[in-house]
């Protein structure tokens, strides 16, 4: 790429985008100015992905630079994985581009995988572009040693305008935005008041993407858009998306960690030994987190259900449902969660109650109140932080009796 005066310009975050932008442009241009008469539905569709793909490649390109003190530092960036990342998609973008202008002046039907091709290429554009924010962010928190990964305080800040949102009076809704927190150690000194929703579900639905993992799709998967680290939930059959008890005056609280799910059916999981494992990119491996914070939570989410006295019945609806088991809410997890190790897929996390652990000892004069600091390379899965939590901290939750795993090692003589 050169310039003006005929000098070789170095590549940037912002240029390697205005080439992506431009090859999705030059697969748009001849397909709106196509004849359609002979058209059906796919044709419709291609089209329709193209231009979805442009206006969230424009969103990406406006929001997430808030981020990072601006679009000055995300456009003239040139950190080598970033532009690597970039070099590769502004390729595949050019293929894609010359594929489809070909087939409008050969003519014919359209082939149903170029659609797909599509969705993946708009998929790694906003992966990538979260990936260079997110390197940029850690460059502007080098003091500290492993700071949080940026998807994990995007949840985090919506956690607090959540918080904030709720204490305001019904009368008067919230409608002016909420101050910056002090001391937060990310800089968000251009940050638009819509960029960050205002709810923790759907800054985890933007954040990254939740998904089936594991032998017969017996785990379910966060993968963070921003870190590509992986938090996992073992044996879940459906992730719930309220908190064990969200009527609490303090339901974003740390303390109100748990949520209750069920593990996968026996009577389920047995024909599933003859399936073959559906991989990442599969429709049916995909799940999203629904907003039920303004309805009201059914039975199955807090009310565990009542003894019949016919054990034949209890265990037949044991057998169809999965039995009921405590894990740790998912904006939880992933507001704890630290960018994975070089080569390792899984993201650390630590502990959110340990984070506000204070405790005081002997100075000078008087007594000093110093904060706890835990172990930097945090719990290596969301099992071992649970297990944590129910060991460390079991005296916050007044009612942690009731959250016991109905399956217990021990057994009282």
């Amino acid at each position: 790429m050169s310039d003006d005066n005929g000098r070789i310009a170095a590549d940037t975050v912002g240029s390697l985008l205005a080439t992506v932008a431009n090859s999705i442009q030059d697969a748009l241009r001849p397909l709106m100015f196509a004849d359609k008469r002979h058209w059906q539905s796919p044709e419709f569709e291609q089209l329709r992905l193209l231009e979805e793909t442009l206006d969230e490649a424009k969103r990406d390109f406006q929001e997430l630079p808030a981020l990072v003190n601006g679009r000055f530092y995300y456009e003239n960036d040139q950190r080598a994985d970033s532009l690597d990342e970039l070099r590769e998609l502004c390729i595949r973008f050019q293929q894609h581009a010359q594929t489809l202008k070909y087939w409008v002046r050969a003519g014919g039907p359209i082939e149903t995988e170029w659609a797909a091709e599509t969705r993946w290429l708009r998929r790694e554009l906003h992966r990538t572009q979260c990936r260079a924010v997110r390197r940029i962010h850690d460059d502007l928190e080098s003091s500290s040693s492993r700071p949080r990964c940026l998807g994990a305080l995007i949840v985090w800040r919506s956690q607090r305008r959540q918080q904030h949102n709720s204490s305001q009076p019904q009368s008067h809704p919230p409608q002016s935005q909420q101050p910056p927190e002090r001391g937060h150690p990310v800089a968000t000194t251009t940050n638009p008041p819509n960029s960050i929703p205002s709810n923790e579900i759907a800054a985890c639905n933007l954040t990254g993407t939740f998904q089936r993992l594991g032998p017969d799709n017996r785990d379910i998967a966060f993968v963070c858009d921003f870190c590509d680290g992986f938090l996992v939930w073992e044996n879940l059959r459906s992730m719930p998306s309220t908190r064990r008890d969200p009527s609490t005056s303090s339901a974003t609280r740390p303390e109100n960690w748990a949520a209750i799910g069920f593990s996968h059916p026996d009577s389920v999981s047995r024909p599933s030994e003859y399936s073959l494992h559906s991989g990442t990119d599969s429709t049916d491996s995909a799940i999203e987190l629904e907003d039920r914070s303004h309805s009201k939570p059914g039975p199955r989410v807090a009310v565990r259900p009542q003894a019949s006295g016919r054990a034949s019945d209890t265990a037949i609806e044991t057998e169809l449902r999965g039995e009921e088991k405590t894990i740790i809410f998912p904006p939880v997890a992933i507001t704890n969660h630290l960018p994975p190790e070089p080569g390792e897929w899984q993201a650390s996390l630590l502990c959110p109650l340990c984070d506000e652990y204070y405790y005081e000892e002997q100075g000078d004069d008087d007594m000093d109140r110093v904060r706890y600091n835990q172990d930097e390379r945090g719990f290596e899965s969301i099992a071992m932080l649970q297990e944590h939590l129910e060991w460390s901290h079991a005296s916050l939750l007044p009612s942690f009796g009731s959250l016991a795993p109905k399956t217990s090692s021990c057994a009282v003589m």
